[in-house]
C-alpha cells in the first residue's frame, strides 16, 4: 500500500465507531472463550465449533446459543485443521481456521466482505465492507470515481484474532480470539 492510502486508512479507522450491529447484522453473541485455539462452520448448517486448551463447544449462528460443550476432548487436528463434531457420531470433519493456520471465507456470495488491518501494531481493526463498498476506495486514484468507501469497525483489538471470517452460507460472521468470541447473524 501507498503512503497516502495507508495515511487515509489509519485516519478513517481510528476516527470510525465500533459497531455493534449494523443492519442486516446483528451481534447475537459475546461470551468468553478462554484458551481459544480454532473455530470453524459446519457447511451444512451455521453451528461455529470452537475447540480451546478446555475443550470443544458448538454455537448456533443463527442465535448464539451454545449448543454442546465437552471439557475433556476438542477433537481438534492441528496437523490436518480440522475437528471432529463430538455431539455427532459419523459427521464429516470441520475445517478449522487458528493458530495452527486455516481461514475462513472473508467474502459471501452477495458482495459482504471483511477485512483486518494492523497498521500501528499491536492495534488491530476488523472491518465489514457492505456489496460494492471498500476502504481501499479511500485511495486518491478513486477520488474522480464516485467509489464507496464505507465500511464499518467490528473490533479494535490489540492484536490478531484467532479467527475471523464468515460461515459457509454467508449469514453468520466470527471472530474469535483467546478470551472472547463474538457471532453476528443475519437473516436472508
Amino acid at each position: 500500500m501507498n503512503s497516502e492510502l495507508v495515511k487515509a486508512i489509519n485516519e478513517a479507522l481510528h476516527a470510525a465507531p465500533k459497531m455493534q450491529s449494523e443492519p442486516p447484522w446483528r451481534l447475537v453473541t459475546h461470551t468468553s472463550a478462554g484458551g481459544a485455539l480454532a473455530a470453524g462452520f459446519d457447511q451444512t448448517t451455521e453451528d461455529l465449533i470452537v475447540v480451546s486448551e478446555n475443550g470443544q463447544a458448538i454455537f448456533d449462528g443463527t442465535n448464539g446459543n451454545r449448543s454442546y460443550r465437552n471439557r475433556e476432548n476438542s477433537a481438534y487436528d492441528q496437523t490436518r485443521l480440522e475437528a471432529e463434531r463430538l455431539d455427532q457420531k459419523g459427521h464429516n470433519p470441520i475445517r478449522m481456521a487458528g493458530e495452527h493456520g486455516g481461514g475462513l471465507p472473508l467474502t459471501t456470495s452477495d458482495g459482504w466482505s471483511i477485512d483486518i488491518f494492523q497498521i500501528h501494531w499491536p492495534t488491530a481493526f476488523s472491518v465489514l465492507h457492505h456489496p460494492g463498498a471498500s476502504i481501499y476506495f479511500l485511495a486518491p486514484k478513486w477520488k474522480d470515481y464516485a467509489k464507496d468507501a464505507s465500511f464499518r469497525v467490528l473490533m479494535k483489538s490489540e492484536g490478531l484474532p484467532v479467527a475471523f471470517g464468515f460461515s459457509w452460507s454467508g449469514n453468520s460472521l466470527v471472530w474469535l480470539d483467546r478470551s472472547d468470541l463474538f457471532i453476528w447473524h443475519r437473516d436472508t
